[in-house]
């Protein structure tokens, strides 16, 4: 299918990096919590935590930003949170080339032998020597420094990738791929893996056109998304998939209902499509239903779900109750210029300036962090940390937010 020419947004007026982090930095604060977390040197976790995603010893939600247990910042080089929903929610931690799990494991998703969720991080047991973790809805990935993909959890839609379907592992297996993998990222019931050489691998459910192969059907094995080279970013939303290419453009395919795809339809798509309006792209960053993007010239853009103001747009009503328009292609989001990164989770957004992390969006179980359970539509400054956070990670499908 022919795809229509790429367009180029009207001109719009520019803002240093640095005048828009101030310009964030204004927003009011209403987290409680903020001065109690200066310097703390731990992992930070709040939202729901009834099955142990806090990892903190309990199973009470957190309204604001606490400590995950014996998990310091300066030893965890990423974290990955799945769950299809809070009910079974679960994270993984990369620490020096080995993998702490913790929250929900009703399907092995912790990858320790057993099937009990478990409040504290522990470590996965045989992974050595890995350099990336994802976490799907159940399921789990890793990627090791040899760029072997490992799996393990559910694999009712064969996304273990090892030509079985629905007897899940509690242990991590290697995934058969063709060599060497750079990159992997999970969705909620499939998995995707970047090689090397700038190709991308599904595998998993394919009802929503998912795996990116031109078909609807599930596949147990790893197989090739059509249409795509010299890709050099992935991520998985819960059923739908960016891919950031060489030329720094972007890519999608899967489910469409709320514009994820970002080609101005709501129409689903078993193959790549092109996102509208981006150029220079530098990050990707996919939600369960919305996403956002990072440009070179440090402004943000948004697109998909937008029904709890995920997308920031500036005319928004900030009533709770009031209907709001998701987006089919791409919108900046001036509010958030300037951020160095940013985390996409089921229903709000996260995003982190040089010492500062923000939140808005829904906050049903306070996964904003601001000491309240109130839907923010506009940035809320939540930590204002003395040791600096470097990055952010949300649950896929829940309401559990992470800073490291």
């Amino acid at each position: 299918m022919s795809r229509p020419t790429r367009r180029t947004p009207g001109p719009r007026a520019l803002a240093t990096a640095a005048v828009a982090a101030v310009a964030l930095a204004t927003v009011p604060a209403t987290a409680p919590s903020a001065g109690a977390n200066e310097g703390n040197p731990t992992v930070l976790a709040w939202g729901a935590g009834r099955t142990g995603q806090l990892g903190n010893g309990t199973r009470a939600d957190s309204l604001s930003p606490a400590s995950v247990t014996s998990l310091f910042r300066g030893d965890v080089d990423k974290m990955s949170a799945g769950g299809t929903a809070s009910s079974d929610s679960f994270v993984l931690a990369l620490t020096d080339k080995t993998v702490k799990a913790w929250g929900h494991n009703s399907s092995g998703q912790l990858g320790n032998g057993g099937r009990a969720s478990q409040a504290v991080p522990a470590t996965v047991p045989g992974l050595t020597d890995i350099k990336d973790v994802a976490a799907g809805g159940s399921h789990a990935l890793a990627l090791d420094t040899r760029g072997q993909v490992y799996s393990w959890g559910n694999n009712a839609y064969g996304q273990l990738g090892n030509n079985r379907t629905g007897d899940g592992r509690t242990v991590a297996d290697r995934v058969q791929l063709p060599p060497r993998a750079a990159q992997i990222s999970a969705g909620c019931d499939f998995s995707l893996a970047l090689l090397e050489n700038g190709a991308v691998y599904a595998w998993g459910r394919g009802v929503h056109g998912q795996l990116g192969n031109g078909s609807r059907a599930l596949s147990s094995v790893p197989v090739k998304v059509q249409g795509l080279s010299d890709i050099v970013e992935i991520d998985a939303g819960c059923h739908h998939a960016l891919a950031r290419t060489a030329d720094n453009t972007v890519k999608s395919w899967g489910y469409n209902l709320y514009g994820q795809l970002g080609d101005s339809s709501t129409t689903s798509s078993t193959v790549p499509v092109d996102v509208d309006w981006l150029e220079g792209v530098t990050e990707i960053e996919a939600g369960a239903d919305h996403n956002y993007a990072r440009t070179s010239d440090s402004r943000i853009w948004g697109w998909g779900s937008n029904q709890y103001g995920q997308l920031l747009e500036p005319d928004e009503t900030f009533e709770a109750g009031a209907s709001r328009t998701n987006r089919t292609a791409p919108i900046e989001i001036r509010r958030l210029e300037g951020v160095q990164h940013l985390a996409a989770g089921a229903r709000h957004g996260m995003a982190v300036t040089a010492d500062k992390v923000f939140t808005w969006g829904d906050n049903g179980e306070g996964q904003l962090g601001n000491g309240t359970t109130t839907a923010r539509y506009a940035p809320v400054d939540i930590l204002d940390e003395g040791s600096a956070i470097k990055d952010v990670t949300a649950s896929l499908g829940g309401n559990t937010s992470y800073a490291y």
